[in-house]
């Protein structure tokens, strides 16, 4: 699916405004569009729903979800999440979960991003088909931390992106 059908099939209040960006400049898909652009992200839960799998981002200094920008000629949001998923965490052949996109979500960017001054990003749902205890993560340069963590407020790890857990909730997943 292309990125313009997966946003029309998001069901979330910042889905216009999504819509209106990469119509208005269908370059915003990639990170030399200018400062503000689309990303794609995964938030990756095991099997039994009860970890979530979370990188130590090197640039950001935090934990979050593993996910980044959309690669020349990649035109799927939820594709390129899948292998920002694979690069990061090792992990691959995930189920998603939902119709489409779970959430919408805009945020601003430190100095340390260089020219990329807002990351509007299109998160999916994924669930591995195992345990988290049978689901090995590996390390890469941009991730160099790789985890997973129990689905509870009380047990997220210290430097978590603060809305995060936010987002969990929303998600019924806390």
């Amino acid at each position: 699916m292309r990125a313009e059908a997966e946003l029309a099939a998001a069901d979330h209040p910042l889905a216009p405004q999504f819509r209106e960006l990469l119509a208005r400049d269908p370059r915003s898909l990639h990170r030399d569009s200018g400062p503000v652009h689309l990303t794609a992200s995964a938030l990756v839960i095991d099997a039994e729903r009860e970890q979530i799998a979370l990188i130590w981002h090197r640039k950001g200094g935090f934990w979050v979800q593993p996910g980044g920008h959309l690669e020349p000629g990649e035109t799927s949001f939820e594709l390129a999440a899948a292998r920002e998923v694979a690069e990061e965490t090792g992990l691959s052949g995930l189920e998603r979960i939902g119709a489409g996109p779970a959430m919408l979500h805009q945020h601003g960017l430190e100095a340390a991003f260089g020219s990329c001054r807002a990351h509007w990003d299109v998160q999916y749902l994924l669930c591995t088909p195992r345990p988290a205890a049978e689901t090995p993560l590996r390390t890469s340069a941009e991730s160099p931390q790789v985890r997973w963590f129990p689905l509870d407020a009380a047990a997220l790890p210290d430097g978590i992106v603060p809305d995060l857990p936010g987002t969990f909730a929303e998600l019924g997943l806390l």
